[in-house]
């Protein structure tokens, strides 16, 4: 009896595990191409309009959503800079930069959540008229 308890304890544990890293993998990924998409927004329109770039990232959208409904994966506009440098220049440029987000982990012995490291998409705009 003693072997189940000892094989099931370890079998629970790395069954944990492998969950929390697949879902900690699914937000990462998913933030990542979140911040991908706004920076493509941003190049396709106007980058200077960081409010609608910002509002891509978090609603999936150009304006803020008036039937109240929250951003993806709990993101909140304090957590984007939206950026552009070398403006009128070959190396004009938008960054979208994300940090400060987090995720919740499932086993009970880690935090219950994980910060994320901070995410920065540059995306070369040319010489802009």
């Amino acid at each position: 009896m003693v072997e189940l308890t000892l094989i099931f304890v370890l079998f629970s544990t790395l069954l944990i595990g492998i969950l929390d890293f697949g879902q900690s993998l699914f937000y990462q990924q998913g933030v990542v191409e979140r911040v991908r998409v706004a920076a493509r927004y941003g190049s396709i329109h106007d980058p200077t309009d960081t409010t609608a770039i910002t509002n891509v990232l978090l609603y999936n959208q150009s304006q803020t959503p008036t039937d109240g409904r929250s951003a993806y994966f709990r993101l909140s506009a304090s957590m984007v800079n939206v950026s552009t440098a070398g403006a009128g220049t070959d190396n004009y440029r938008l960054v979208v930069k994300l940090s400060g987000y987090s995720f919740p982990m499932i086993t009970p012995l880690l935090s219950s959540s994980y910060s994320g490291p901070p995410i920065t998409v540059s995306q070369p705009l040319g010489q802009y008229f």
